[in-house]
């Protein structure tokens, strides 16, 4: 607490710009944490749609995705009529579907390159505010007074708080990016897994 309170006080733009660096990283992971589900993704009626397509169904299969409004739904639902009237063969339909889980992943990590980028800004802040207070440090060394000592401590105060500061926020988003990312890719792995045992279904 400290540290905020010295960067603030002799820094105040370094601090604030550090603040919320580390907040809107926070309120990102925050939301990507809850939202990145499985059941976020995948059709509402998951397990209906698996069994009319493993009974040759496909056009029970197709209405049930239709009337699923998220994006792989639909897309599912263009694929699978596509096969179903016989313009695209399986491997091609395999094919499609591999392509579209691309657009999947990108999905799950919406706004998540935020947090990477603000580990590279916190670092770059906290040098900032480090820079700043060696300005300070080296305009006190042309004041032989009460006050150029003042402004001396200040200074170093200054430097080595702010890159204190700076280390902590990047390493904070590092960890948030991390385990977002860990995440991400854990649902996106059962994702592939239920997409692939759908394909397998596919006669």
């Amino acid at each position: 607490m400290d540290v905020i309170l010295t960067v603030w006080k002799n820094a105040p733009l370094v601090a604030f710009l550090l603040l919320l660096i580390s907040t809107v990283s926070f309120a990102i992971f925050l939301e990507r944490f809850a939202n990145v589900k499985k059941s976020k993704v995948l059709p509402k009626n998951w397990k209906n749609i698996k069994l009319e397509i493993m009974n040759g169904r496909f056009e029970n299969a197709i209405a049930l995705l239709k009337r699923d409004k998220k994006p792989l739904s639909r897309i599912l639902a263009n694929i699978l009529e596509l096969y179903y009237k016989g313009e695209i063969s399986k491997t091609e339909l395999r094919q499609m579907v591999e392509s579209e889980s691309s657009i999947i992943y990108y999905e799950l990590g919406k706004r998540v390159s935020f947090i990477s980028i603000s580990v590279t800004l916190a670092t770059l802040l906290g040098l900032i505010g480090t820079v700043w207070g060696l300005i300070e440090v080296f305009g006190a060394y042309s004041i032989m007074s009460n006050e150029g000592l003042k402004m001396l401590s200040k200074g170093i105060a200054t430097s080595l708080n702010s890159t204190a500061l700076g280390l902590l926020v990047a390493i904070f988003a590092y960890i948030l990016y991390w385990l977002v990312k860990e995440r991400i890719n854990g649902v996106y792995a059962k994702i592939l897994r239920e997409l692939e045992e759908l394909l397998e279904l596919i006669r």
